[in-house]
C-alpha cells in the first residue's frame, strides 16, 4: 500500500474562500494538468472521469477537434468536507482506474492564520504495468500532489495581482 501525505502553506488564511472555490470546481485538478468530466461542482456520490494532459503545462495537443489526453480512470466522490475552516473532498477510484485507492484534497486554516493545503492518498497500482514499476508510482503520486498545491499557489498569486478579475479569466 502506498501512503502519501503532502502539505503546503499557501499563505494568509484570508485566501480560504478562493481556494475553497478552486477545490469545489475542480480547478485544483485542471491547474495540475488533469481534465475532469463532467466538470460540475463537487458533490458526494458524483462520478467523474479523469484524463492527464501529457504535455502539461502546455495546453493539450488537438487532433480533429479533440484534446489528446491520457485516460486515468473514473472516481466517485465519497465525502465532501465544507466547514468554516476546512473544505475539500475525498474520492475513491473505480474499477479500470490506473490506481486502486482513495485520495483526499483539503484546504484548511490553522491557528496561526495560515492557509494549508493537504493531499493524502492510500493506494496500490491498479494496472499491471504500474505494478511492475514499483517505486516509480509512489514518486509519480508525490509529483502530482506537488503539482496540485503549486497550481493553487499560482492561482492565489494571480488573484492577488488581479483582485477584481472574474475567476474564468484567472484559469490557465
Amino acid at each position: 500500500m502506498n501512503h502519501l501525505e503532502h502539505h503546503r502553506d499557501l499563505g494568509p488564511a484570508d485566501r480560504f474562500p478562493a481556494t475553497r472555490e478552486a477545490i469545489f470546481t475542480w480547478q485544483l485538478q485542471e491547474l495540475a494538468g488533469v481534465a475532469v468530466r463532467p466538470g460540475r461542482r463537487v458533490a458526494e456520490g458524483q462520478v467523474v472521469d479523469l484524463w492527464l494532459n501529457p504535455v502539461w503545462p502546455a495546453s493539450p495537443r488537438r487532433l480533429r477537434g479533440r484534446d489528446l489526453l491520457v485516460t486515468v480512470g473514473s472516481c466517485i466522490v465519497s465525502e465532501v468536507i465544507d466547514e468554516a475552516d476546512r473544505a475539500g473532498f475525498t474520492y475513491r477510484t473505480l474499477p479500470g482506474h490506473l490506481e486502486n485507492g482513495e485520495e483526499t484534497f483539503l484546504v484548511s486554516t490553522d491557528a496561526e492564520g495560515r492557509l494549508i493545503a493537504s493531499i493524502t492518498a492510500d493506494s496500490v497500482p491498479g494496472h499491471p504495468l504500474l505494478k511492475a514499476a514499483g517505486p516509480i508510482t509512489t514518486a509519480a503520486q508525490m509529483m502530482m500532489a506537488k503539482r496540485y498545491t503549486s497550481g493553487l499557489k499560482k492561482l492565489l498569486a494571480r488573484r492577488s495581482d488581479f483582485p477584481h478579475a472574474p475567476a474564468a479569466q484567472l484559469r490557465r
